[in-house]
């Protein structure tokens, strides 16, 4: 299975690539991007939201809701391509509209067969798992900040702050968790300790 999904994972991103996207992405992901970050939710152009619509149909019946928003999560580190010309959107249209034909009366019919499903997401797994690859990323990042030579000017000094404010934020909203679930644990000796006395 994971030969299969590895390999519609390159055919996406090659239609990415088509249309003008970073090889790293898939249109999924490209377009979760310009419906979740780069435009406000008010301001989302007709076309990407048109989409992500169609991408997120075509892939319920395996993945529920939200497929686009989904991709994008998992690539939300990669460098994407803002400003794409109508010219690309053009070809991203075709691409988008004749192979999620196909692919949705295929995952439709398999769906209606009882033979796929919509998977349930295991959030704290996903975080985990991106968590782990930003550990990596930050420590390559030291171990070449420690070994080279850095010029730090306007634009790398911002990216950095940019960094630690980020960093500071999942550090609060992480403590925030794990305060919870400490006063929830203790909530329950307490429930616990006065049904026994």
């Amino acid at each position: 299975m994971n030969f299969i999904s590895n390999f519609l994972i390159s055919i996406d991103q090659l239609g990415n690539v088509l249309a003008g996207g970073n090889p790293d992405n898939t249109i999924s992901s490209r377009i979760g991007y310009y419906t979740e970050k780069y435009y406000p939710e008010e301001k989302i152009p007709f076309r990407w939201r048109f989409f992500r619509d169609v991408i997120d149909f075509t892939f319920y019946p395996i993945d529920g809701k939200n497929h686009c928003k989904e991709a994008y999560f998992n690539d939300a580190g990669e460098e994407f391509d803002p400003c794409t010309s109508d010219f690309v959107v053009a070809i991203l249209a075709v691409f988008i509209t004749s192979s999620c034909i196909i692919i949705a009366t295929i995952l439709y019919l398999l769906y209606l067969l009882g033979i796929v499903s919509p998977k349930k997401i295991n959030r704290t797994n996903k975080i985990k798992k991106r968590l782990r690859l930003v550990e990596a990323k930050l420590k390559g990042v030291y171990t070449e900040l420690n070994q080279y030579h850095i010029q730090v000017y306007n634009e790398l000094d911002e990216i950095i702050e940019d960094t630690q404010t980020t960093l500071e934020e999942i550090i609060a909203k992480i403590d925030g968790i794990l305060d919870l679930k400490t006063r929830l644990a203790n909530f329950k000796k307490a429930k616990l300790s006065n049904k026994n006395n």
